[in-house]
């Protein structure tokens, strides 16, 4: 394993880098600042950021960066990134991070996680699809109202989504009383199976955010979706 050492709003972080997916995810979030827009939010934010699908924890290692003080609560539900999401915090000595060892998805219980080739890809299996994957594992998820109870959490002031396809899972069972509880929410979307992102547009339009949506330069199939609260 590789490490290597990036610079976030005058701080300094060492990264571990299994292969080239986890130097993707870090070229994303430190040099690219993909995740920018939420930056003025982060930097302001007194509820808890809600890292979901934490991968090793770098995303939480920026948003440390941008509020020293603010919870941050990281969600992975693979083990090997789970184990590697603590070593990263602990090694970076980041503090005030919840760590959970799960999914979001539509409702809280077991469900098989199919695993990837590469550390980054992993994704559930969809409700009703048939098991074809050459290795999945049972993994715990919940549901968002379900995950805020368990961190004891009654607002959330950005909700970070890369979960790999099942942001529309998730997104059933984010109710109008939930959203009332988040300022803001950025995630990563895919288009791919034919999937459409006018459902959540419209859910988080009804309750009232602003939504903008940036399609990635490099594939046409997925980008980022930002939506801020204008309550």
């Amino acid at each position: 394993m590789n490490t290597i050492t990036v610079k976030s709003n005058g701080k300094e972080y060492s990264l571990p880098i299994r292969d080239d997916a986890d130097a993707s995810v870090a070229a994303e979030i430190f040099k690219e600042r993909e995740y920018r827009l939420a930056e003025p939010i982060i930097t302001s934010a007194s509820a808890p950021v809600l890292d979901i699908g934490a991968h090793a924890g770098f995303f939480s290692l920026y948003a440390r960066s941008l509020n020293p003080s603010v919870k941050i609560v990281a969600v992975e539900p693979e083990p090997n990134n789970f184990e590697l999401l603590k070593k990263t915090l602990a090694e970076n000595d980041v503090k005030n991070v919840e760590v959970v060892k799960a999914a979001l998805s539509s409702k809280t219980g077991n469900r098989k996680l199919i695993i990837s080739v590469d550390s980054h890809n992993h994704r559930l299996l969809a409700p009703g699809e048939s098991d074809t994957s050459k290795e999945s594992i049972s993994v715990y998820t919940y549901s968002l109202s379900d995950l805020m109870k368990k961190c004891i959490i009654t607002n959330v002031s950005l909700l970070k989504l890369d979960i790999e396809e099942g942001e529309y899972e998730a997104f059933e069972s984010i109710t109008p009383a939930d959203l009332q509880k988040i300022d803001a929410i950025i995630m990563e979307y895919h288009l791919r199976g034919g999937r459409k992102l006018e459902k959540i547009e419209t859910k988080l339009r009804e309750s009232k955010f602003g939504v903008q949506v940036f399609p990635s330069r490099f594939d046409k199939t997925m980008g980022f979706l930002f939506a801020k609260s204008k309550r």
